[in-house]
């Protein structure tokens, strides 16, 4: 199966140029680092069987002792790489227990050679020789004999090696430039950037310094900051108060327990109006200088500039290559922001976001992008802040629309963010934002948005094995950061990896992680384990915290999965009174709805209509809408479909999932489960995305009189409870299984089915609808077996 070096491997649009080293798909380059183009070559070269994981690591590694998470990343990585076919079939295949597969089918062939002109040239230390050679032609003639037919070639060869020798010299030159541009001056090292001890007498410019400096350096992909967040809760476990100053003491053990390298500590001091910036960068182990720098600034106004001077400075002293910090730099002034200001503006921001005081922080953005209105990374941290605090969702998503009209005005780092955030809020074109989210955190592998993001495009996608493996590089670098551990939890469930989720959150625990959201999570997995101590535990801390209201949202959704309405009623009601107490009314609206439509699927329609009409929809929800259509509310339903199409024209979810959905339960409503059945058929792809998709197409299966159909839909649910673990979706699976047995004339396995479902109905309530039907339809079932 070994492929020559020579020759062109196709697959799935995607090429390898084997002796170019090079990967393109549909003649657009793909980036990948050394390693991860062997483990592809070498899975490609083994493709007629499974490579073992030890394999891998011996071909990949020789000689060299090197832990499995190693080849895990690269695996991801390559897979990554590999994402863009339109058949989304996975080329690089797990085989659990033994190893990896290439499955793609290959297409190889020998590239034509035109005839060229080709130099080929050897270098020692005492000749350099030449060799010009014209391929493929019958007829050629020496470059001597050409010139002078049978004259002196003896002296006509030095002349020719006289004057080839000078552009030869000059590529030579050039090559030597070329690597002393690319040189790196070790390994990339992460810094903790220590306050700047300033003597301005004015300390809100002096933070606007540190802000600036962070922003400079954060577009290295060389030199990591540890997040200012991290830093301060590092310090919280030390006992030291994030305000206070740092010592240098405290700054080294900040530095060794983030696994840093080095601290960076700056001082800015003024006369007048001239301004004097130091930095220097010590070893986290013996405190050695490891670089040093300085610039001055004449006048306030130069202070953006000299700091673009400075962090440039820095950057190559820690070993980043010139070619590295041309690409990855961008001016602060006047390309980020021109104006003082706004740079004083958005420090302040960012130390009001820190204390969790997030109306504060926005009105400081707000001020910043009035002193520059092209202040792009303002808009985008505005946007952040608007979604977090939930307060004004049409502010947000103008505040990131405004970011990406100003991208090109941003750093490398920026503009990566911003694009990627837009692609995922207003485009909602997941396939790329999943892109987006790769490249960046290939190129900034230490960027802890970066694979958070690509944790949650994943989840979306329903990629949860690519999801828990983001999640968990996240964590890997902030495992002090609660809402990390909550999405590691997620997509370890979504995996059917109980224990790993029980793990997660038995870690945070340990670290003095604890909270409402970290509590549902473990009160999902302890559903899905059957525990009841475990169950018990997140349940008393509820009570222990009245504060708090997830863990009982949470609860209400385990009642109505088992029938149980009045008890979800109440849990709810207790859950929305916390919620309003806390003035989150927009969320015991969405959550009113949601509830609503819960009931409604799960057969209490009366009580669920009223609930989801109790406030206005929300023009965004799919999930709204789908509600809408289930109570028969179809021009309302419809309405929505198509100003979200209109508005949405990219979007994956509104194309594939909500879309569908929405369409099919209006054809349902309309007796037309054939439709219904049509327009599910080709949303597959997103099935992994959770439990719904596959219960509306069983169910317009069973309506459409095609129960084997349903039956493997059902099944497929009943396989996948893990998907989504509270969803009332899974113990109807086993009633509509129950149906589709029936239909299909196997009366036994019917029975079973209907078992099951009473059996985890066993609790519900009397009245409830689906339980009464259940308990009819079985009975029947019963005298027709007791005839025979």
């Amino acid at each position: 199966m070994l492929l020559e070096d020579k020759e062109l491997i196709r697959f799935e649009d995607y090429v390898i140029d084997r002796s170019g080293w090079t990967l393109t798909w549909r003649s657009e380059p793909i980036a990948l680092s050394r390693k991860s183009f062997d483990l592809l070559l070498f899975l490609l070269d083994h493709r007629d069987r499974v490579v073992s994981k030890d394999n891998l690591l011996q071909a990949l590694w020789p000689d060299q002792f090197v832990e499995e998470s190693n080849l895990t990343q690269h695996v991801f990585l390559l897979r990554k790489a590999l994402s863009r076919h339109e058949s989304k079939k996975k080329i690089i295949e797990t085989i659990p227990g033994r190893g990896y597969r290439f499955t793609a089918t290959v297409a190889v062939e020998r590239p034509e050679t035109p005839p060229r002109i080709l130099f080929n040239a050897s270098e020692s230390i005492t000749q350099i020789t030449i060799e010009e050679e014209e391929i493929d032609s019958d007829d050629h003639l020496s470059i001597t004999q050409q010139a002078l037919g049978s004259a002196d070639t003896h002296g006509l060869s030095l002349k020719i090696l006289t004057i080839a020798a000078v552009p030869l010299l000059g590529i030579v030159g050039w090559l030597g430039w070329q690597r002393w541009q690319n040189h790196m001056g070790g390994a990339p090292v992460q810094v903790v950037l220590v306050p700047t001890e300033g003597t301005t007498g004015d300390p809100v410019l002096d933070r606007a310094l540190v802000a600036s400096l962070r922003m400079n350096l954060s577009q290295s992909p060389f030199v990591s900051l540890v997040p200012a967040s991290m830093v301060n809760s590092t310090l919280a476990e030390m006992k030291q108060k994030p305000n206070d100053p740092m010592s240098a003491a405290v700054a080294r053990e900040v530095c060794e327990r983030t696994n840093s390298q080095a601290v960076l500590r700056g001082q800015v001091a003024r006369n007048g109006q001239h301004y004097l910036l130091t930095e220097e960068a010590t070893s986290c182990v013996d405190g050695s200088i490891l670089a040093a720098t300085k610039e001055e600034a004449s006048r306030p106004e130069d202070l953006p500039r000299s700091l673009d001077r400075l962090a440039e400075s820095l950057r190559q002293k820690l070993g980043e290559s010139r070619r590295s910090i041309a690409r990855f730099s961008v001016p602060l002034a006047p390309a980020t922001t021109a104006s003082l200001e706004a740079l004083k503006a958005y420090a302040e921001s960012l130390r009001m976001a820190e204390q969790g005081k997030l109306p504060d922080a926005i009105n400081l953005l707000k001020e910043a992008v009035a002193a520059d209105p092209n202040f792009a990374v303002a808009y985008n941290d505005l946007w952040a802040y608007y979604a977090t605090s939930s307060g004004d969702p049409m502010a947000a998503r103008a505040a990131i629309t405004k970011a990406y009209s100003l991208r090109d005005s941003a750093g490398p780092l920026e503009r990566l963010t911003i694009t990627s955030h837009y692609n995922m809020v207003i485009v909602g074109d997941l396939f790329e934002s999943e892109r987006n989210y790769q490249s960046w955190a290939q190129l900034y592998p230490r960027s802890i948005v970066a694979w958070n993001g690509l944790t949650l495009t994943q989840g979306e996608l329903g990629q949860n094995t690519d999801a828990a493996i983001s999640a968990a590089r996240a964590l890997s670098l902030r495992p002090t950061y609660a809402g990390l551990y909550g999405n590691l939890v997620l997509a370890q469930l979504h995996i059917g990896d109980l224990q790993a989720a029980r793990a997660t959150c038995e870690s945070a625990l340990a670290r003095g992680i604890d909270g409402e959201h970290l509590r549902s999570d473990y009160l999902m997995v302890a559903y899905l384990l059957h525990d009841s101590g475990l169950l018990k535990a997140q349940r008393d801390w509820a009570v222990a915290h009245p504060k708090t209201s997830y863990v009982t949202l949470t609860d209400a959704s385990i009642a109505i999965e088992e029938g149980r309405f009045a008890n979800a009623r109440q849990l709810f009601s207790h859950a929305a009174d916390v919620m309003r107490q806390q003035g989150l009314e927009s969320l015991v609206d969405s959550s009113t709805r949601s509830i609503g439509i819960s009931l409604i699927e799960a057969g209490d329609v009366t009580d669920g209509s009223s609930r989801l009409r109790a406030t206005p929809p929300d023009p965004e929800s799919g999930s709204d809408l789908v509600g809408l259509a289930e109570i028969g509310d179809l021009g309302a339903a419809s309405a929505g479909l198509h100003a979200m199409e209109a508005a949405h024209p990219q979007s994956t979810l509104w194309k594939m999932y909500w879309g569908p959905m929405i369409q099919a339960e209006m054809a349902m409503k309309n007796k037309r489960p054939e439709d219904a059945v049509a327009i599910l058929e080709p949303t597959h792809l997103l099935d992994a995305r959770g439990l719904d998709l596959p219960s509306h197409r069983g169910n317009a299966y069973l309506a459409a009189g095609h129960p084997g159909m349903a039956e493997k839909e059902y099944r497929y649910v009943l396989a996948h409870q893990q998907l989504d673990p509270t969803s009332y979706y899974f113990p109807l699976a086993w009633l509509g299984l129950g149906r589709s047995l029936a239909a299909e004339g196997d009366r036994a396995g019917a029975l079973d089915a209907y078992r099951h479902f009473l059996e985890l109905w066993s609790h519900a309530d009397a009245d409830a609808e689906f339980l009464i039907q259940a308990r009819r339809e079985l009975a029947t079932l019963q005298q027709v077996s007791s005839k025979k």
